[in-house]
């Protein structure tokens, strides 16, 4: 029954932050029986504190306002589920300690605490290209057992990533190098992922839920009620689980390189992906000028 409840959480499409959450811990949690502890999660999140100019006039230390209550709770959840499924007769003691990593760009981290050690949990908020020293030293004291949750990452490209100049006579061991970097963010799997996109004038939003494939939402105003908004199916793709030879040749064939070059992205829908989705659609119209600068005018940029 709890596993058909689950499938149920996790296939219908994320109206709330609540829902979010909800299908955000369903997916760890599946993940993490299959042995896959290192978690990227996209949220949409809720909008604090707008301008009538800029819906994030704070930047990335107001979106961590808005996502720290909502990781509390996905932390929350993975412990409730792990309580459900132990023969102890008691729940166990549940804390969440908050710290900043990064003291410029305010980037924290949430410590779950739980009775049982093994049951722990690490989620940082926002982490930059700049933090990822800090986020091996915190995956190395996690270990491979529990679960690491990146949340919202801010980097988009290789181009982000730098190597670390430490100099080995100073007493460094010399660091990182940029590919080391790369190589170690490409590992954490989206095993949640909400986000917005506009393509061709439509609002779209690309989801995916462990062990799930990417499915794509199309925003559809329904019967002329702009109050009125469906999210409609619209196509799906297969998650890619490893970044292959052949993967790599696409990314080349596609010319991303000139935009700062192409992290591995697991498969996740590409703008002309879409696209073809939108057109293949019956009784596609293209959207008219007006219609795409309502659309501007609605879409929230996460």
């Amino acid at each position: 029954e709890s596993l058909s409840l689950s499938n149920m959480a996790t296939s219908r499409f994320p109206t709330s932050p609540e829902d979010q959450v909800r299908q955000a811990s369903i997916a760890i949690s599946a993940a993490s029986k299959d042995g896959k502890t290192n978690h990227s999660i996209r949220l949409l999140l809720p909008i604090i504190g707008a301008t009538e100019l800029d819906d994030w006039p704070g930047g990335a230390r107001q979106m961590m306002e808005a996502a720290s209550p909502l990781i509390k709770d996905v932390l929350q959840l993975l412990q409730n589920t792990k309580d459900n499924e132990s023969s102890a007769s008691t729940s166990s003691s549940f804390s969440v300690q908050e710290s900043v990593i990064d003291q410029s760009d305010g980037v924290r981290a949430l410590f779950s605490q739980a009775n049982n050690p093994k049951d722990d949990a690490c989620a940082v908020l926002l982490p930059s290209a700049d933090t990822i020293p800090a986020l091996q030293e915190l995956n190395e004291q996690v270990g491979s057992k529990r679960n690491f949750i990146l949340v919202n990452s801010q980097w988009r490209r290789k181009s982000d990533f730098s190597g670390d100049m430490i100099m080995p006579f100073f007493g460094g061991g010399g660091g990182a190098s940029k590919d080391e970097k790369i190589q170690f963010v490409e590992n954490f799997e989206p095993t949640f992922h909400c986000s917005n996109v506009m393509v061709e004038g439509d609002i779209v939003r690309i989801l995916r839920t462990y062990p799930g494939p990417w499915r794509v939402y199309l925003r559809v105003v329904v019967e002329d009620d702009q109050m009125n908004i469906d999210w409609v199916e619209i196509g799906t793709k297969d998650v890619v689980p490893e970044k292959s030879s052949d993967w790599e040749a696409n990314a080349r064939e596609e010319g991303r390189e000139y935009d700062g070059g192409r992290l591995f992205d697991w498969g996740i829908p590409s703008y002309k992906d879409i696209e073809k989705m939108i057109v293949s659609r019956e009784g596609y119209m293209p959207k008219s000028l007006s219609e795409r600068a309502a659309s501007a005018f609605t879409f929230i940029k996460d």
